[in-house]
């Protein structure tokens, strides 16, 4: 392998193939992109995240893990790209190892902190996986331990059989850093806070389009993806959402270049701040609604409610979500509820915001809650294909309580 020179703050960089590196990647090329790099935290942020993982990994006995996942890659490394290829991060007990296509190496150096980078051709990525289990066999002992989320999309379903293949011991992951990621650094909610003011632009966006002649559901989204943007430096990982009407009445319907429903228009989107993300659920009245939108109104505001009045430190998601249950119960039976009374968020890749460890606020749920976890609250109801009501927060968790991250108050805007 020959190498591009390494820049004295840049990583050791390599191609993993026996050629020389591309006639582009020069040292004077990797020493400007370096000193132009800007990370939204600083070292010892990343250096916090690789020791609350590798003390996990002590403790299952593991001797390193294979990151799929692009969220978690930049959790740990910062490295992020727009693309979609497999591009893994290796961590052992004292390294940290980033495999990029050639074509990403400009990425890795602007965005990523990565001590080793190592290098394959984008032009032959789907051959390029077994090459990156090579030398993740060369750089282990024999019948290491190594842990991969076998079930994320993000990780090739063959690449458990390659690295056993070359006699590793592969071990479920079990969402070994994304149960890290639950508990959020004072930096990383500081992301969210400002992800929320963005969030907060796209809900009076939302209002000042739909009060234009005409309005059409469409009309709506194109506000509120214009609000989130406005001077961002990211991206929401999904949304947004508008149904309006009766479409409002059947979950994850979304824009049909519609006109507005004179009785109710649902949405739900996030901003975003280095994509961290602020969800929000709004509903917008545009004339006096039924007495059956109301009544999909009070569950959603009281479950909300039950919800930050009962969470804290200490207190099981399964405490949290039984108290919001017996709230709106009993729900009539047209009525479609998914009964999550929360899920974690914070930083987030496409396709969703929900990219992380599976620990929801439900009834089958008994761990604790633990400060520093932040939550959005799906409290949404519609009667089934007749109409919906969502009105949400983004919270953290707090000793004493919570702390609601997303502005203005979770009710109907009324045109």
């Amino acid at each position: 392998m020959r190498r591009a020179e390494r820049h004295p703050s840049g990583p050791d960089l390599a191609g993993l193939e026996s050629d020389v590196p591309p006639r582009w990647l020069t040292p004077n090329a990797v020493t400007e992109l370096v000193d132009g790099a800007r990370l939204p935290f600083d070292a010892g942020e990343y250096e916090m995240r690789l020791a609350r993982v590798r003390e996990r990994m002590a403790d299952r006995g593991l001797d390193a893990v294979l990151v799929f996942r692009p969220s978690s890659v930049e959790y740990l490394c910062g490295y992020h790209t727009a693309e979609r290829l497999p591009q893994p991060l290796l961590v052992t007990e004292s390294d940290v190892v980033l495999y990029v296509p050639d074509f990403e190496v400009g990425r890795a150096l602007v965005s990523g902190r990565a001590p080793t980078v190592r290098y394959f051709r984008y032009a032959s990525a789907s051959r390029a996986l077994r090459r990156v289990t090579d030398h993740v066999s060369r750089f282990l002992p024999r019948r290491a331990r190594i842990a991969v989320e076998l079930t994320h999309p993000a990780a090739p379903p063959q690449v458990a059989d390659m690295l056993r293949h070359d006699d590793l011991a592969v071990i479920d992951g079990d969402f070994l850093v994304e149960r890290v990621r639950l508990v959020l650094s004072e930096a990383e909610i500081r992301c969210v806070e400002r992800a929320a003011v963005a969030t907060q632009r796209g809900v009076e966006a939302a209002v000042e389009a739909a009060r234009e002649p005409d309005a059409t559901d469409a009309a709506l989204a194109a506000a509120i993806s214009a609000a989130l943007l406005r001077d961002a430096n990211s991206a929401s990982a999904w949304g947004p959402t508008v149904a309006t009407g009766s479409r409002a009445g059947i979950p994850h319907s979304t824009v049909g270049h519609v006109p507005l429903s004179p009785d109710s228009t649902f949405m739900e989107f996030s901003g975003a701040h280095h994509r961290y993300h602020a969800p929000v659920m709004r509903t917008l009245y545009h004339s006096r609604p039924s007495s059956s939108i109301e009544k999909l109104a009070d569950l959603a505001t009281t479950a909300l409610a039950a919800v930050l009045d009962t969470a804290r430190a200490g207190v099981t998601c399964s405490d949290v979500a039984m108290r919001a249950a017996k709230a709106v119960d009993p729900l009539p039976d047209d009525v479609v509820f998914h009964e999550l009374f929360g899920y974690p968020v914070g930083l987030a890749h496409p396709p969703h915001w929900m990219d992380g460890a599976p620990f929801t606020i439900t009834v089958d749920n008994p761990a604790p809650l633990v400060a520093g976890m932040v939550f959005h609250i799906p409290a949404s109801f519609r009667r089934f294909g007749e109409a919906g009501v969502g009105l949400s927060q983004t919270f953290v968790v707090e000793s004493t309580g919570t702390r609601v991250l997303t502005h203005g108050a979770a009710e109907p805007l009324v045109l």
